[in-house]
């Protein structure tokens, strides 16, 4: 009695120490959740109920890490491996990876009627990369409704469009236009057609239609609160602003060089093209590139310039607290503003007649460079492991990965099992983020040591 009462207090012994493990830092959480629904996702995706044709475990755990990250890449065609199932249950990846797994668990907590303790708000904190846990509830609340809202409108919009082009009846117009409206305010780029959207290239209703989902869920949960809050300029906060602002000017500025380097240079895809079909193109392509991933023409046949021009924007991404990945708007706006400040000679950051916290300034350094350390590490693995694909298409695919945008050059299929493997956990560190990673393996400082000061010669 007393050795099985011994080998029972091991056991419990055993689950404690998982617990302390997994669940005592929200970082370790948020990451762990993102495995389990991956995973869970690839064994539903592995199934002869989810598949149409035959597909490895390799490629479902591939598909699911893509979904369930809401970026895009695919080694398969989903359209054409996957049954009904199967594209149901990438979607419900995509819907879950979008929100966030903390997002759909409080959710579902509130519809049954259960409290929202202390513990479950800063992990939704953490999630979202939010400054506090207060006003939790209310903002999932608002995620869930605009979220149920926008992918109506515009599921509805791209149903009648797909309905209007004769090549559909209305129940897969209906399905397609669900499935593509879900994929496009998530961010995710998964489409059901071979080619994308190269097919819809020149449909303005369909092209914009997904173009404004992507904005729209770009912008960030909290930024969409925010304006439906405070509705004047004046009200909004620093970060709504720098959003909105970043809409315009990132993809102003990403249309118009596009258009440059595809319409006007001999070496762009889009040269002996009308100005019209050249400017749906460009358009398109500027708004996609951030963190979705749709492509309405083949992303290799764009010019070196360009390709360099999509690297950057998904290097920079979307906004916080939204289904978009990369480093986000705002640490590039805090960055840039603090590197003012101390070339002007200022001594303190400030955006928009607002003071930066030190805490903020330093936390945006870190992203953005453990960010291009984790790449350029990831990037340097995969093209050693496969010397037989170009290292400018892997660089753009680990990018590519971390910004979860989806996009690529082509060579997706063509990695090796090794090569999926550091692609997929790029995908996952760019949905959860660099820190949220970091976080997980870094030991935080108890005690409060101060040291001597000394200075050392920079540049």
């Amino acid at each position: 009695m007393r050795h099985q009462l011994s080998r029972r207090e091991m056991r419990l012994k055993r689950i404690e120490l998982l617990y302390r493990v997994v669940f005592e830092k929200p970082a370790r959480f948020i990451a762990s959740g993102f495995i389990v629904a991956i995973f869970l996702g690839a064994s539903l995706l592995y199934t002869p109920l989810a598949q149409a044709k035959p597909v490895t475990f390799i490629d479902c755990l591939f598909i699911a890490t893509s979904a369930g990250t809401v970026t895009g890449l695919s080694t398969i065609d989903i359209g054409t491996s996957f049954t009904l199932f199967g594209e149901l249950v990438i979607l419900a990846l995509i819907q879950v990876g979008g929100l966030g797994f903390m997002t759909v668990a409080l959710m579902l907590l509130s519809l049954l009627g259960k409290k929202i303790g202390l513990k479950q708000r800063i992990l939704l904190q953490e999630s979202l990369n939010l400054d506090g846990p207060g006003g939790t509830v209310r903002l999932v609340r608002n995620i869930v409704f605009t979220t149920i809202i926008v992918q109506a409108i515009g599921m509805l919009s791209l149903t009648v469009t797909l309905f209007q082009t004769g090549n559909y009846t209305f129940g897969d117009a209906l399905y397609n236009g669900f499935f593509h409206a879900v994929s496009a305010f998530n961010n995710a780029g998964f489409a059901l057609w071979p080619d994308n959207l190269m097919s819809f290239e020149q449909n303005t209703s369909f092209i914009v239609t997904i173009a404004v989902l992507l904005m729209i869920g770009g912008l960030g949960f909290t930024t969409i609160a925010d304006i439906t809050e405070k509705r004047t300029w004046k009200h909004l906060g620093l970060h709504s602003k720098i959003m909105i602002l970043s809409l315009f000017i990132i993809n102003g500025l990403a249309w118009m060089i596009l258009l440059l380097t595809e319409w006007v240079s001999n070496e762009g895809s889009m040269f002996n093209r009308s100005l019209s079909e050249a400017l749906h193109v460009t358009f398109f392509q500027a708004v996609t590139t951030r963190t979705a991933g749709f492509n309405s023409i083949d992303i290799a046949t764009m010019a070196p310039v360009s390709i360099g021009l999509i690297i950057i924007l998904m290097y920079i991404g979307a906004g916080a607290a939204s289904t978009g990945s990369g480093i986000k708007v705002t640490t590039l706006a805090v960055i840039l503003a603090d590197m003012w400040a101390f070339i002007a000679g200022k001594k303190e950051t400030v955006i928009m007649e607002r003071t930066i916290d030190v805490f903020q300034i330093k936390k945006a350094y870190v992203v953005a460079i453990s960010s291009f350390f984790f790449i350029l590490l990831i990037a340097t693995l995969t093209i050693l492991t496969n010397n037989h694909l170009a290292a400018t298409a892997i660089l753009f695919e680990t990018v590519s990965a971390f910004g979860t945008v989806g996009l690529s050059l082509g060579i997706t299929a063509d990695l090796n099992s090794l090569g999926k493997g550091f692609i997929m956990f790029m995908m996952l560190l760019g949905r959860v983020g660099s820190l949220t990673i970091l976080f997980t393996v870094a030991r935080q400082a108890d005690r409060k040591i101060r040291y001597p000061k000394e200075k050392i010669l920079i540049g």
